[in-house]
């Protein structure tokens, strides 16, 4: 029964644009423990965008909205360029991490800009089971 509700729901074929965004902000949020980051700036941006991040790719992921792919573009250039902003440039591990997620939360809003809903390609891999 969930895999047909999920299959007609109009936000089956934008999840896995969702699920991205949600992989990113939890990696950048878990990052300072991984990476060992220590306080300040960095654990602090890291944790408040991570959260932030994962906290619309939840809410995306039960009640799709248009605006969301906008705001993984803002979300993730802001988490891209935070490592400037915010003087922690010189931390390799937190500017590469920094960088790498933010690129992947922005990709994700640009994946769902460029992937309307209901298209062939977003979000389905394989063959077509209804085509039978």
């Amino acid at each position: 029964m969930t895999k047909q509700y999920l299959e007609k729901s109009p936000s089956a074929s934008r999840a896995p644009h969702d699920i991205l965004a949600l992989v990113a902000g939890a990696a950048l949020f878990l990052s300072p423990l991984a990476f060992g980051f220590g306080g300040g700036a960095v654990s602090w941006a890291a944790y408040a965008a991570g959260a932030l991040v994962a906290a619309v790719s939840v809410k995306m992921l039960f009640t799709p909205a248009e605006w969301n792919k906008w705001a993984y573009i803002v979300l993730g250039l802001g988490t891209f360029v935070a490592p400037w902003v915010l003087g922690f440039s010189g931390t390799t591990d937190a500017l590469w991490t920094f960088v790498v997620l933010g690129l992947a939360v922005a990709a994700a809003g640009l994946w769902r800009l460029f992937a309307p809903l209901g298209s062939e390609t977003s979000g389905h891999v394989g063959p077509d089971a209804h085509s039978t």
